[in-house]
């Protein structure tokens, strides 16, 4: 089974990320009425990440959460919970995005792109793909490029004004993407393999981001 991400020195920083009225948020939303099996709102979120994040099935989640003394819960109890937390989950993520991005921003313009797929009935496994641009801290929609199963997930899709900061994920992670975004004098934001991705400095010079993991702190930043 392989462990999640979130283990103690991350879920140390990903605390500092959590809204302060957690715990309220939790009850007010009936998402934790008891604390039979789970002893606290904090315990609940955790689960719910590391579900997300890793490729464990709800079984392994509650197995991993025992091992650690989380919470002692089973799978099919995780599920109940998870179901039943919907709105907190909404609620939390919303709040997140209002308090973190504009502080995180300085003053800059975010904006979010992805992509899914949309199928209809056959057995063609994507017929469509919906390109989408998202303000992160409402969650709408700013604009939506609708392609066939061969238009794959590119930064050049989308305008950008100058000044603005574009998020994306590991598949809008190339050279040719990360140059459309700058040649627009916007900043870019991506999540990336070191191996397929080269890292230089102004000079050219290669950067390998192994050999400074040690200077960066689990909690804050570093300037």
């Amino acid at each position: 089974m392989q462990k999640p991400s979130l283990h103690e020195q991350d879920w140390e920083y990903v605390q500092t990320l959590l809204p302060v009225d957690l715990e309220e948020s939790a009850r007010r939303t009936s998402a934790l009425i008891r604390c039979r099996n789970i002893p606290d709102a904090a315990s609940f979120m955790r689960m719910a990440l590391a579900y997300a994040v890793s490729d464990l099935s709800l079984k392994d989640v509650a197995a991993w959460a025992s091992a650690l003394q989380v919470a002692q819960i089973t799978g099919p109890g995780l599920f109940y919970r998870l179901r039943e937390a919907e709105q907190w989950l909404q609620q939390v993520l919303a709040q997140v995005l209002s308090e973190q991005v504009p502080q995180a921003a300085g003053g800059f313009r975010l904006r979010i792109v992805d992509a899914t797929v949309i199928n209809g009935p056959g057995q063609k496994a994507v017929q469509w793909r919906a390109h989408v641009s998202i303000h992160p801290a409402t969650g709408s929609l700013r604009a939506v490029e609708l392609t066939d199963d061969s238009g794959g997930e590119k930064f050049r899709r989308h305008s950008l004004a100058e000044g603005e900061v574009v998020l994306g994920d590991r598949g809008y992670a190339t050279a040719r993407g990360i140059h459309s975004v700058r040649q627009q004098e916007a900043h870019v934001v991506v999540r990336f393999n070191p191996a397929t991705l080269r890292t230089c400095d102004e000079k050219r010079r290669r950067i390998y981001l192994a050999e400074q993991e040690a200077k960066i702190p689990k909690v804050g930043s570093r300037i």
